[in-house]
C-alpha cells in the first residue's frame, strides 16, 4: 500500500521531529513524559518502513552521543537507564502502527494506536521492573498515553480521508 509520505522524506522527517522533540519532556518520574511516542506511531502509520528507519536511525544519533533523547541527552549511559524498555520499544510500536490504511475507521485507528502505546508501556514497565523500579510509577504516563493515542487517531483519520481510495 502506498504511505501518505514517500520513503526518503519520511526517514529524515521522523528523525528530524524526534530529535526537535528531545527538549519537550517533563521529568515527572523515573521516565519523563514526551511526544516521541506519538511522532513514533506516526512515522510508522503514514511513512511505514521509512518511519521505523527514520526511528532507528534517531536511536543511532543518540547511540553515538548526541543530545537526541528525552531531556537533551545522550549516550549509552542515557539509553540504559529506567528508559531502556521505552527505546527498544519504540521501533516497534512505530512497526505496529503500519498495519494502518487510509480510510480506517476511528474505532480500528484508535485501538491501534492504544495497541503502540501500551507496548512501549509493557516493554518499558518491563525494564523498570527488573532494574528494582517503582511500576507505580508508569500509572503516571497513561493519561499521556491515552491523549497521544487520540491525537494519533484524529490525525490519521484527518489524513485517511486525504489518501483513502474511492469506494
Amino acid at each position: 500500500m502506498k504511505r501518505p509520505i514517500s520513503a526518503l522524506p519520511g526517514a529524515i522527517g521522523t528523525c528530524a521531529a524526534l530529535c526537535a522533540s528531545a527538549p519537550l519532556a517533563l521529568p515527572l518520574g523515573a521516565v519523563p513524559i514526551t511526544l516521541q511516542s506519538l511522532i513514533v506511531v506516526l512515522a510508522g502509520a503514514l511513512a511505514g518502513g521509512a518511519g521505523v528507519a527514520g526511528v532507528i536511525a534517531w536511536l543511532g544519533l543518540a547511540a553515538l552521543g548526541l543530545p537526541v533523547l528525552a531531556g537533551m541527552k545522550g549516550g549509552i549511559g542515557a539509553m540504559s537507564g529506567f528508559s531502556a524498555g521505552f527505546l527498544i520499544a519504540l521501533p516497534l510500536a512505530s512497526r505496529l502502527a503500519m498495519r494502518w490504511q487510509p480510510g480506517w475507521h476511528w474505532r480500528p485507528t484508535l485501538l491501534l494506536m492504544l495497541a503502540g502505546h501500551g507496548l512501549l508501556l509493557v516493554l518499558g514497565g518491563a525494564v523498570i521492573g527488573l532494574r528494582g523500579g517503582d511500576l507505580a510509577a508508569l500509572a503516571v504516563l497513561l493519561p499521556g498515553a491515552l491523549v497521544k493515542s487520540l491525537v494519533a487517531m484524529l490525525l490519521l483519520w484527518l489524513v485517511g480521508r486525504r489518501f483513502a481510495k474511492p469506494a
